[in-house]
């Protein structure tokens, strides 16, 4: 099989990132498996892949992946999951009540 160009490699990662960002999951976890075929470097499919599973709100594997990753762009995902925990739990969702709409 002919490796694809850079571009498109690149063109569906962000596809991937777009999908998980809008709630297309299935297809957000395609692009995910495909990782491996569409990025040659180790940290940056590392990187990649945290992002994409913070979108798909899979932050639990996400900070596994990123466990022993020193780079400075693991440590800013690691931040954006503590501070999403934090704020879910310093501000909780209210129930729903008709009452608060009528």
């Amino acid at each position: 099989m002919k490796p694809l160009e850079r571009d498109i490699c690149r063109l569906l990662c962000e596809c991937g990132l777009a999908a998980a960002n809008h709630g297309l999951a299935a297809h957000a976890e395609t692009i995910r498996a495909a990782l491996p075929h569409l990025v040659s470097a180790p940290t940056d499919r590392r990187i990649l892949e945290a992002t994409l599973l913070i979108g798909l709100a899979q932050t639990h594997e996400a900070m596994k992946l990123l466990s022993h990753d020193t780079s400075l762009e693991a440590s800013t995902l690691r931040q954006l999951i503590e501070s999403s925990r934090s704020t879910r739990l310093a501000s909780p969702t209210q129930p729903y009540s008709p009452a608060l709409f009528g």
